[in-house]
């Protein structure tokens, strides 16, 4: 009777343990995160670039969705942000004054990534979708008359990034580098739109390293 009882606990064990040694998915289900960092914008016309390239603080959010299997994770993400990035010229001849400024504004991501379990922690590369805005705003002021106007500036291109990212349970902390080439513009104002690179050839690139702390859901 002993027996019978030992073997059937070891037989329980037995089949316990291939449960117990199955893969512990830390980096599965959806998410959301928020996102601080480093963040430089680089740009140029005609192949020349412009002096003064803006750096500054970048802040944002992100949500996604992953897949784990077999060491591999999988996942699609989108990302709302901004940063302090821009800049102001003021010029003066006389009593006539123009300023104009140049402001960052939304910035969206839509992408995909795709990465490797060691642990708890994933190295991963990530790819898609970035659209970016930028405020324009001018005043002038001649022969006493002050006027101001506004204009729109957006542009469209491709992010290409990776970093590592570390499960704390539910918890997660991440290390990213980004960088984005952005190749087509638009200008609206006054109701209409203008093609940018109608006054040359816009090179606009973005360089990011940001650090994320997130919560999987």
């Amino acid at each position: 009777m002993k027996k019978t009882a030992i073997l059937a606990a070891l037989t329980c064990a037995a089949i316990a343990s291939p449960a117990a040694a199955q893969e512990v998915k830390a980096f599965d289900g959806p998410r959301a995160e928020v996102l601080v960092g480093y963040d430089r914008v680089d740009a140029g016309i005609d192949g020349e670039d412009f002096d003064g390239n803006s750096e500054d603080i970048f802040y944002g959010a992100a949500v996604g969705y992953d897949f784990q299997s077999v060491g591999l994770v999988f996942g699609v993400e989108g990302e709302v942000a901004s940063s302090g990035n821009g800049s102001e010229e003021t010029i003066v001849d006389g009593a006539d004054e123009l300023t104009v400024s140049l402001e960052d504004g939304v910035n969206l991501y839509g992408g995909v990534r795709i990465g490797t379990v060691f642990g708890n922690g994933l190295i991963y590369a990530k790819a898609g979708f970035a659209h970016t805005n930028i405020d324009l705003d001018g005043s002038a002021t001649i022969d006493g008359v002050t006027e101001s106007d506004s204009a729109d500036i957006s542009f469209s291109g491709l992010r290409f990034g990776g970093g590592y990212e570390y499960s704390f349970g539910a918890a997660y902390g991440k290390l990213e580098y980004r960088y984005t080439n952005y190749s087509d513009g638009d200008v609206e104002y006054d109701g209409e739109s203008i093609d940018p690179n109608a006054f040359g050839e816009i090179d606009l690139e973005r360089h990011q390293l940001v650090v994320g702390i997130g919560y999987r859901f």
